[in-house]
C-alpha cells in the first residue's frame, strides 16, 4: 500500500510539473497582465529612483518591452548581489539591470540576446597617481558585491586588493572617505555616479574600458516561450528605431549623459 501511495504521489507531481511546463512563465505573465522587472535604483544612467520615480535607460527598455508584450511593467528594485537570487526565487519575472552576460551566470539563469554593451573601468580621485589598471597592484579597489567587475579586473590586475561593497551606491562614499584607492564598475555607471554626485570634476576615469561586455535581460532557466517573446520584442525595438530613440535620450548629443555608443544588436531574419 505504501508503494502504491508513493507511486500515485509521484504521478501527481509529474502531472503538476507537466502543467507548469505547458503553461510556463510566459503564459502566467500574459494571464496576469503584468510583468515584474528587476531594475537597479542606484546605477545612473541605467536605473535610479528618486521621490518614488524611476528613470534610466533600463527603465525605458523595460517599459517598451512590456508594452510590446501587451502587459504592464511592475518594477522591483534589485542590486548586483540579489538580482539572480530574486529571479531564482520568483520575486521577479526578469531582470533588466545593466547585467553582463557571463558563462558563470549562464549556468544559473538564461539570457536574452544582448541589448546593450559596456565594460568595467576604474574611477579615482582627480590628481592621484593611478592612471590605469597597471597602478592597481597592492591598492584597495572597491567593487559592488555580486558584480562581474572583480573577475574582469583580476585578469589584468591580479595584485589589486579587492574590497567588496554592498551596492553600487556605496562606491563613491568609500572612495571619498579613503576606504579604497579606486573603485571599479561599468564605464557609463561610473560616469553617471560622478555626475550625479555634483562633484564630477573631483573624479577621473583612469584609462578606458578594461574590456567590452554584453548586457542581457536575465530570465529564469527553461522558460523559452518568454525568452523568445523578449527576443522578438528587442529585435523589433531595434528594427523600428525605438532602441535608438531610447539610446539618444540618454546617450545622444542632447541626452542626459552624452557618450559614444557603438552597440549593434545581433538580430536574426524572419
Amino acid at each position: 500500500m505504501r508503494y502504491l501511495l508513493l507511486s500515485v504521489f509521484a504521478l501527481v507531481l509529474a502531472g503538476c510539473g507537466s502543467e507548469r511546463a505547458a503553461g510556463g512563465l510566459h503564459e502566467r505573465v500574459m494571464s496576469a497582465g503584468s510583468v515584474r522587472i528587476g531594475v537597479k535604483a542606484d546605477a545612473p544612467p541605467f536605473g535610479v529612483e528618486r521621490n518614488g520615480m524611476r528613470r534610466g535607460f533600463d527603465i525605458d527598455i523595460g517599459e517598451s518591452l512590456a508594452r510590446r508584450l501587451g502587459v504592464e511593467p511592475v518594477f522591483v528594485t534589485v542590486t548586483s548581489a540579489d538580482r539572480i537570487p530574486k529571479l531564482q526565487a520568483g520575486d521577479v519575472d526578469m531582470v533588466i539591470a545593466s547585467m553582463t552576460q557571463t558563462r558563470g551566470r549562464d549556468r544559473k539563469v538564461d539570457f536574452s540576446i544582448p541589448y546593450f554593451e559596456d565594460g568595467p573601468a576604474i574611477l579615482v580621485k582627480t590628481g592621484g597617481d593611478i592612471t590605469g589598471y597597471l597602478q592597481l597592484g597592492g591598492r584597495k579597489l572597491g567593487v559592488a558585491k555580486g558584480s562581474s567587475t572583480a573577475a574582469a579586473v583580476a585578469k589584468v590586475a591580479p595584485e589589486a586588493v579587492v574590497v567588496e561593497l554592498p551596492a553600487i551606491k556605496d562606491l563613491l562614499p568609500a572612495l571619498e572617505a579613503g576606504q579604497v584607492d579606486a573603485v571599479a564598475s561599468d564605464y557609463l555607471i561610473l560616469i553617471g555616479l560622478a555626475r550625479a554626485s555634483g562633484k564630477g570634476r573631483s573624479y577621473t576615469i583612469a584609462g578606458g574600458r578594461i574590456v567590452s561586455e554584453p548586457y542581457g535581460i536575465a530570465l529564469p532557466q527553461n522558460e523559452s516561450a518568454l525568452r523568445d517573446a523578449v527576443n522578438e520584442a528587442l529585435m523589433a525595438m531595434w528594427e523600428d528605431g525605438e532602441w535608438s530613440r531610447i539610446s539618444d535620450t540618454w546617450f545622444g548629443p542632447n541626452g542626459a549623459m552624452p557618450a559614444s555608443i557603438k552597440f549593434s544588436m545581433p538580430t536574426i531574419p524572419e
